[in-house]
């Protein structure tokens, strides 16, 4: 958990702000004047100052590119069953595989073998929310899948941005898993009353078409939205 020295934010003005905010969240001596959305709010504010990013919804490009291919996946999901899905992507000896490496697997496949951090946090934000609707678990619909990898994504991401000033603060492991479980819970709703910015799209080729691109976007947007 946490950043490394070489995965430490930019230090602009915005940056220095939500490290700080992270920082005075967990720190029992901050007495709780930091809530968990500041945290989130003052985090996305300061992604606007990645470099060569230029807007928050930048810097999670990837992280929407990926979402199209999960709703296309989903989609087939939904139509052929899993063991179908699986063999159409070239992936059939997963289906007899436990949850744990089906998901892992599934993730791979849609990822690719990019090594970079936001590769990493879409690699993990599939491998969980993939493996929670393996069967025998209730089937979500694509849509649904798409807003909680999202979700996912923004969570994972902060906690690797902001890792190191929430360790720093924390008095104790317990005190730095609830602080994020808040946090998770925050952007989860968040991302539930976001909702669908319209219609879904209706087929794999939809969704890994322009029509995919604009859904998701537009719900990742009405995401960040419902957090700042």
């Amino acid at each position: 958990m946490g950043t490394s020295s070489a995965r430490r934010g930019p230090t602009t003005g915005l940056w220095r702000a939500a490290k700080g905010a992270a920082t005075r969240y967990l720190s029992p001596a901050a007495g709780g004047e930091v809530s968990a959305r500041e945290v989130v709010a003052r985090y996305l504010a300061a992604l606007e100052e990645a470099p060569g990013q230029g807007d928050r919804l930048a810097a999670f490009r990837f992280t929407r590119k990926v979402a199209q291919d999960l709703g296309a996946f989903w989609q087939e999901v939904q139509t052929r069953e899993w063991e179908a899905a699986l063999k159409e992507r070239g992936l059939a000896p997963l289906a007899r595989e436990p949850a744990q490496m089906l998901a892992s697997g599934v993730s791979g496949m849609l990822v690719g073998s990019g090594g970079g951090l936001e590769e990493a946090v879409v690699r993990a934000s599939l491998a969980l929310v993939i493996r929670q609707a393996v069967p025998p678990q209730d089937r979500p619909e694509p849509a649904q899948m798409v807003q909680r990898y999202l979700a996912t994504a923004v969570h994972l991401r902060l906690g690797l941005d902001l890792g190191e000033p929430l360790e720093a603060a924390a008095a104790s492991y317990g005190r730095l898993r609830d602080g994020l479980s808040r946090i998770k819970a925050l952007i989860e709703a968040s991302a539930s009353a976001a909702g669908g910015p319209s219609a879904p799209p209706a087929t794999p080729g939809h969704w890994q078409g322009l029509t995919g691109w604009t859904w998701v976007t537009d719900l990742m947007a009405g995401l960040m939205k419902n957090l700042v």
